[in-house]
């Protein structure tokens, strides 16, 4: 009788046992046009994927205790709940019991719109979302990269980073936060109607050329204002509204030259 190869044995059980680390399959859900994910405390990470492998959709989660002790999720359905309605797909971590977290990684289809709500605190970072996203956050950072049409973005206490490939130019977009520095990257023939806020602590730095009907303070200049900076501009002749805004730190505002 033949043996099995040890190392090809090995690589079988490590597929294996990485495949059932808490990863859920969701492609059953294909009859949708959003996703809605909402946690407590942890980083949400979310990749869309393109057309050409879109039967790749799924979930990852890691649980951490109250001790601080981590692990994979082999089982999600005690911890994270699934559910349709009006072609909205619906993932929803539990309440906390005590002070525990859980991480989730998404991978779903890139031209469906994405809305995530983070209740108490973690960082969320998303790439490649081409239909557009909503965030509402407590405590921690956004990171928005290769983001199409929109993005509505509240935060109470952290920076908000978004970076845009395509831009719905009848759609406005709103990146708010209470504490910590905006910065938008948008392409370069955007035409917006730009109101921005930096209430202390602030300046303004942009590639393009900001046609304002007062002087901006600190345009350009790395140094933080004393006094409020408050403006409304345009950018190529004006548009759709672009809000940007923070209690404390400073905006920028670039080009995407690719």
């Amino acid at each position: 009788m033949k043996t099995l190869n040890p190392i090809l044995v090995l690589i079988i059980l490590l597929s294996i046992g990485n495949f059932s680390f808490g990863q859920k399959d969701l492609s059953i859900y294909s009859d949708i046009d959003a996703v809605f994910v909402k946690s407590y405390w942890g980083n949400i990470n979310v990749v869309g994927i393109d057309a050409s492998n879109q039967d790749i959709f799924d979930l990852e989660a890691v649980y951490t205790d109250t001790l601080k002790k981590s692990k994979n999720l082999r089982q999600l359905s005690d911890y994270v709940s699934f559910k349709v309605e009006n072609r909205k797909l619906y993932i929803e971590t539990r309440e906390p019991k005590g002070f525990e977290s859980i991480d989730l990684n998404l991978k779903m289809p890139a031209d469906l719109f994405l809305e995530i709500k983070l209740e108490k605190g973690g960082n969320i970072f998303a790439d490649n979302m081409k239909n557009g996203v909503e965030i509402n956050i407590l405590n921690g950072s956004v990171n928005l990269e290769r983001i199409g049409k929109y993005a509505l973005v509240n935060a109470a206490n952290g920076e908000i980073v978004a970076n845009f490939d395509t831009l719905d130019e009848g759609m406005p977009i709103s990146l708010v936060t209470m504490n910590g520095g905006v910065n938008a990257t948008l392409p370069d023939n955007s035409k917006r109607d730009l109101r921005l806020i930096s209430r202390k602590n602030g300046f303004v730095l942009s590639d393009f050329d900001l046609l304002s009907d007062e002087k901006i303070i600190n345009l350009n200049v790395r140094q933080y204002s004393k006094k409020p900076i408050i403006n409304t501009a345009r950018i190529n002749g004006g548009g759709a509204l672009l809000f940007l805004s923070t209690e404390n730190g400073p905006i920028s505002i670039k080009k995407n030259r690719s």
